[in-house]
């Protein structure tokens, strides 16, 4: 009796060691994530480390003040949501191991009682082998659009990051400016003051040019409050939460205006926009979902079957059991699976069109700063820096008072307040559009 159970047991351990094992690999993993936006921005990816860390990139140095591009290679290797996302790949691989398992050989043993005699079964769900293809495929694509996905998370930060960037510099340049509009208001108020002992002009003159200077006192104010706030905000998006680390940001250079078309952008778009691709990806998982559900519709179970005899031996027996399809044939999960690829193919022309409205209007907006940026770059500040100048000479020669010179030199601030607020504008729809092209172009 007992080498009959051990025969019996040694078939289940053969067959479970034979069964296909789980292929733990995948193309779909981090340096996936990482070379696909190396090649769309130049920038790369690290490993995942412990949640407090943070961690510097080589050739970044914070002692000279933080570029743009440090920026955002460090918020790429700390930034905690970011982080976030990637842990998401764990998910993947763990779909993917289930999708390549196998269901479990089942033994049953049924004890000689008499004068029944020992009685052995072992049913191996063998559909598994038509089924398996369908749904280790369908869990590849998966994981793929969810790389994709994750790509898209990573093009979404580096966006963010060059906006916060470019807004805290415009911040504190505003308050370099406001600083001094605040100094020449005041200059301009002690001159009034004089001029009202004089009787040059009247008390209601005197006590607006005041206000005036009250008000832009407490605009530098405002407007430092704001720079903070700025500044926590981008602190927080590059993953820093101690005190301890801190630097300047560094004006960075105004790149030329693209010479590339609407048309070629929306051509690179098409091609390089993970969003697209991941819709693709998803029509396409859709569509091994229903190969999956239709190969449902035959379960069958190999059996072996082992006896004993009257005469002190074992015998084995194959055979099989399998499902007739008659009142259940999962019409239910196939036309499930249908409706899902149906709701992909509409999602993929809907992100598609939406691709086409985005860079059409990214386009409109970075021509629209670039011009205006040019317009007061080139003309209207050097036009009122030679104002300032023929207007100072005036005053040494005499023929005008001082408070003309102060008045000239204000609206030239206001100018180059201006100007900063369009170099931020800029910053924005530039930042903008390489995310909607999907890869950085200007």
């Amino acid at each position: 009796m007992s080498r009959k159970i051990h025969l019996a047991l040694s078939i289940v351990f053969i067959v479970g060691c034979s069964s296909p094992s789980p292929n733990e690999e995948t193309s779909y993993d981090f340096p996936n994530i990482s070379e696909g936006i190396r090649e769309r921005t130049d920038y790369t990816l690290r490993q995942a480390s412990e949640p407090d860390q943070f961690n510097i990139p080589e050739w970044v140095t914070l002692d000279d003040g933080l570029s743009q591009d440090e920026a955002v290679a460090l918020a790429l290797w700390n930034n905690a949501q970011f982080q976030a996302d990637l842990a998401a790949l764990g998910f993947a691989r763990a779909e993917l191991l289930e999708a390549n398992m196998l269901s479990n050989p089942v033994f049953s043993v049924l004890f000689p009682v008499s004068p029944k005699l020992l009685e052995t079964a072992l049913d191996i769900p063998i559909d598994a082998l038509w089924q398996r293809p369908h749904r280790v495929a369908a869990a590849k694509l998966d994981a793929q659009r969810l790389s994709e996905n994750l790509i898209e998370n990573g093009l979404g930060l580096i966006r963010d990051i060059q906006i916060a960037y470019g807004d805290l510099l415009l911040a504190r340049e505003r308050i370099i400016l406001a600083t001094e509009e605040a100094q020449l208001k005041a200059q301009i108020t002690q001159l009034d003051q004089a001029r009202l002992r004089a009787g040059e002009i009247s008390e209601l003159t005197a006590n607006t040019s005041y206000v005036d200077t009250l008000r832009a006192a407490d605009n530098v104010k405002l407007l430092s409050k704001k720079a903070e706030i700025l500044e926590q905000r981008l602190y927080s998006l590059l993953g820093i939460t101690s005190d301890d680390i801190t630097f300047d940001v560094v004006p960075s250079e105004i790149s030329p205006i693209s010479p590339a078309s609407v048309d070629e952008m929306l051509k690179i778009a098409f091609a390089c926009r993970p969003d697209l691709r991941a819709a693709e990806l998803a029509i396409e998982s859709a569509g091994e979902r229903i190969g999956w559900e239709k190969s449902k519709v035959y379960n069958f179970i190999a059996v072996l079957d082992g006896d004993d005899t009257e005469d002190d031996s074992f015998t084995i027996r194959p055979g099989f059991s399998v499902e007739f399809p008659i009142f259940n044939q999962n019409d239910a999960k196939i036309a499930y699976a249908k409706a899902e690829l149906e709701q992909a193919a509409q999602r993929y022309e809907a992100i598609r069109q939406n691709i086409i409205l985005q860079v059409q209007q990214g386009y409109t907006q970075y021509i629209s700063a670039h011009e205006q940026f040019d317009l007061w770059s080139s003309d209207i500040i050097p036009s009122l820096e030679q104002a300032v100048e023929q207007t100072q000479k005036s005053y040494e020669a005499g023929d005008v008072s001082l408070i003309s010179v102060l008045h000239v030199q204000r609206e030239l601030i206001e100018a180059r307040m201006h100007l900063t607020e369009l170099v931020a504008r800029l910053n924005s729809s530039t930042a903008e559009l390489n995310y909607c092209i999907g890869k950085k172009m200007i």
